[in-house]
């Protein structure tokens, strides 16, 4: 099963435990593929430069690097060139999540993100929260 997660959760499940951690373990395990394009990549690595996550990659003993690493082992990249209409007026930067989503024929995109959120469904993809994706996906794995 083909999953796109959004920027706040790889960095939950990057930085802390819960569900988004599990998720992450999940595509350890190949029980999902998580899939990125390289836009969102470099999102994610703008993100982790924040001066915000500093004490916490330092109480992990990690870096950048590791950590991009370890996302790179467990996802695949998929390379998305879609031009056309903005689909999230509110936010243009969450189009590249859907259109992740579509390219990688995706089952799931998985955020924590309101703009995203509130379309409920783009293409065909049910757009849900972690909570709401373990509850209809892996019902076992909630705590």
């Amino acid at each position: 099963m083909r999953v796109v997660i959004d920027t706040n959760i790889w960095i939950s499940g990057l930085l802390w435990k819960g569900l988004p951690w599990k998720l992450l373990c999940l595509a350890e395990e190949g029980e999902v593929e998580l899939c990125l394009t390289p836009a969102m990549i470099e999102e994610l690595i703008s993100v982790l430069a924040y001066e915000k996550f500093e004490p916490r990659l330092r109480q992990l003993d990690l870096t950048q690097a590791d950590l991009l690493t370890y996302v790179m082992s467990i996802a695949s990249v998929f390379d998305v060139h879609r031009e056309g209409p903005v689909i999230v007026e509110a936010d243009p930067d969450d189009d590249v999540f859907l259109h992740c989503a579509t390219t990688s024929e995706a089952s799931y995109v998985v955020s924590g993100d309101h703009h995203l959120l509130d379309l409920k469904v783009y293409a065909d993809i049910p757009i849900l929260t972690i909570r709401e994706f373990f509850e209809r996906a892996f019902p076992k794995q909630i705590e």
